[in-house]
């Protein structure tokens, strides 16, 4: 009986010793199902990336918003498929609040900027990353990724592989974040 009752002690105090889930896990289904929640998220790429007439920008830019970055490219089909998604994303919830960023991993800039323009997003800004390191930075393995940071710049989830944003289950996921307090 003592010793059950000191496993039990000890199971609560391991339990009260780690990390306390951000309940992002509960939102994993369905176009979700690759979402990711790190252990040990890496610190926010601070790589600057260049936007329409060679504006620069880094995601410290940012900061006070929940922030749905995507690494993309155009000659990437899961890319191309998520893209509508994104925009409309952005169009629903995009705010003082949360913004999607899209970055493109193409050689040049036009290309991402023609993308835009042909398939009419219009609520996206076209980036890119001259440099190519932002992929690197974010320890992406593949396009496309998207990472979900807090209002602090902190990483919170990643989905790597092509996702429905503007699905029920993703709505649901931004708006649980938006509900959250500073």
């Amino acid at each position: 009986m003592v010793v059950i009752g000191l496993l039990a002690i000890f199971s609560v105090i391991v339990q009260s010793c780690q990390s306390p889930k951000n309940g992002l896990e509960a939102f994993r289904t369905k176009s979700l199902k690759r979402l990711h929640v790190l252990e040990a998220p890496p610190v926010q790429a601070s790589v600057k990336f260049q936007g329409p007439g060679g504006k620069e920008m880094s995601l410290d830019a940012y900061r006070g918003k929940y922030v749905l970055l995507n690494v993309w490219a155009t000659w990437c089909p899961p890319c191309v498929a998520e893209m509508p998604s994104l925009d409309q994303l952005q169009a629903l919830r995009g705010g003082d609040n949360f913004e999607v960023v899209t970055i493109s991993m193409d050689r040049q800039a036009v290309h991402a900027s023609e993308f835009f323009e042909k398939y009419k997003l219009n609520n996206l800004t076209p980036w890119h990353d001259a440099s190519f390191a932002m992929n690197v930075r974010v320890r992406a393995r593949g396009l496309p990724i998207s990472i979900i940071y807090d209002r602090n710049g902190r990483e919170i989830g990643r989905v790597s592989g092509e996702a429905d944003w503007a699905s029920e289950e993703a709505l649901k996921l931004i708006d649980h974040l938006l509900e959250r307090p500073f």
